[in-house]
């Protein structure tokens, strides 16, 4: 494996390992409050960010490597997915270890690609072909986009703290 895909793997890990810590710096109304009508709270980002890896990414990538021909895969609506999915008393243990249970298949299917296989891909119906490298990337910045978010609400409750 080339050492761009072997740096992205790391970071992959990485990133899911700072998602769990982050979490557990947070009380569980920290992390349901819904900061303005119509936004998520953190529980609910945090089991669509379980959903995506479990559903799109890592299923997607299983998908490509499986088929000898580019597999087509449908659009994901997350507004919708969450509508019909989503339960605001599920433990976020069980959204965490999911989510890590999901990056663990990805980053296992990802270790058993060659790199000429990371531009093999699959038919998105708005996005075109979509290869394994872009579904790596974009599951990357999914998880840093979410983790930002914890980070943020962490990072609020510090200066409250410290303000009294």
């Amino acid at each position: 494996m080339n050492k761009q895909h072997t740096l992205l793997l790391e970071r992959l890990e990485d990133s899911a390992a700072q998602i769990a810590e982050a979490v557990k710096k947070l009380s569980p109304e920290e992390l349901t409050r819904i900061p303005a009508p119509g936004e998520w709270s953190l529980h609910r980002a945090l089991a669509h960010l379980r959903d995506t890896e479990v559903e799109v990414f890592a299923y997607r990538t299983a998908r490509i490597l499986k088929d000898q021909e580019a597999p087509t895969v449908a659009s994901f609506n997350q507004d919708e997915w969450s509508a019909a999915h989503y339960s605001p008393d599920e433990p976020i243990e069980n959204i965490v270890k999911e989510f890590r249970a999901g990056r663990r298949k990805l980053l296992n299917l990802l270790r058993l690609t060659r790199d000429k296989d990371w531009a093999r891909h699959a038919i998105h119906p708005e996005y075109g072909n979509i290869p394994i490298e872009y579904i790596a990337l974009h599951a990357y910045n999914h998880t840093l986009e979410h983790l930002q978010q914890l980070l943020d609400a962490i990072e609020v409750k510090t200066l409250k703290a410290a303000n009294g």
